[in-house]
């Protein structure tokens, strides 16, 4: 009887020996697990704080940015003005021109019908003087005149320029010559920086394509843009198999 409550002793000391090791184990388990948990929580936290900042940052300078866009509308508005009151001129000088024309050829005229009557020569003679100056007068006005077109067409130019910068700007598409580089990428977050911004002719709102060795890996929609930065975010079924975009790819307008 003895020996059987001392067998019954010790196995009940082992099981409760083993259940003690295997606690143990669980215990050290979940402390690593918690304390892995903590580590992942503090790089999140870390890297959330980094975003915050970020976008900061690109929110005073997408104001920065608003504000050039619109010092560029009143430029432009400006410039429209100096075009049409250069066409206004231009139109004078032109008005003035004809008539000068029209009364040197009435003098021409005249000269013919009088022919060579010596005793007419005076009067000839100062409207030969009259014709000389009236032709110095157009061809002074034909320089004027010339260089007024020359303006005019400089002018128009500009503007057609500016309009059409303005207009893509307004239809939300990047420039078609911009490139720039992936600057900084978060996967856990999935937000896409670039080093580039409106400087390099970034668009809000527009689509653009990462490159990498001449192949597309995927598309991605810029979500802010600044005048030297931008945000963007990646088109998931875009992206190609087995590939993901990284730090120094490069990107460009999609077509």
């Amino acid at each position: 009887m003895a020996n059987t409550f001392g067998i019954l002793a010790a196995l009940i000391l082992a099981f409760s020996a083993f259940v003690a090791h295997k606690n143990k184990e669980e215990f050290e388990k979940q402390k690593l697990a918690t304390e892995a948990e903590s580590a992942r929580k503090d790089r999140n936290q870390k890297t959330f704080e980094d975003l915050i900042t970020d976008i900061d940052v690109l929110t005073q300078e997408k104001i920065d940015a608003n504000k050039e866009r619109d010092d560029f509308q009143v430029k432009l508005d400006e410039q429209i003005k100096v075009n049409d009151t250069i066409l206004a001129d231009s139109k004078s000088k032109q008005s003035e021109l004809d008539s000068v024309t029209a009364s040197l050829k009435e003098k021409k005229d005249t000269l013919v019908e009088l022919g060579e009557i010596k005793e007419l020569a005076p009067k000839i003679e100062r409207l030969k003087s009259s014709i000389t100056e009236l032709e110095d007068q157009v061809a002074i006005l034909t320089a004027g005149n010339s260089r007024l077109n020359g303006e005019k067409t400089s002018s128009a130019n500009s503007s057609k320029s500016a309009s059409d910068e303005l207009s893509r700007i307004n239809s939300g598409k990047s420039d078609p010559a911009m490139k720039t580089k992936i600057r900084s990428y978060d996967p856990s977050l999935g937000i896409v920086t670039l080093s580039g911004g409106m400087s390099v002719g970034v668009i809000g709102g527009s689509k653009v394509k990462v490159m990498r060795g001449g192949e597309k890996i995927a598309d991605m929609n810029v979500t802010a843009v600044s005048a030297n930065s931008a945000t963007a975010d990646i088109i998931r079924a875009t992206l190609a198999e087995g590939e993901n975009v990284s730090v120094g790819d490069t990107v460009v307008p999609a077509e």
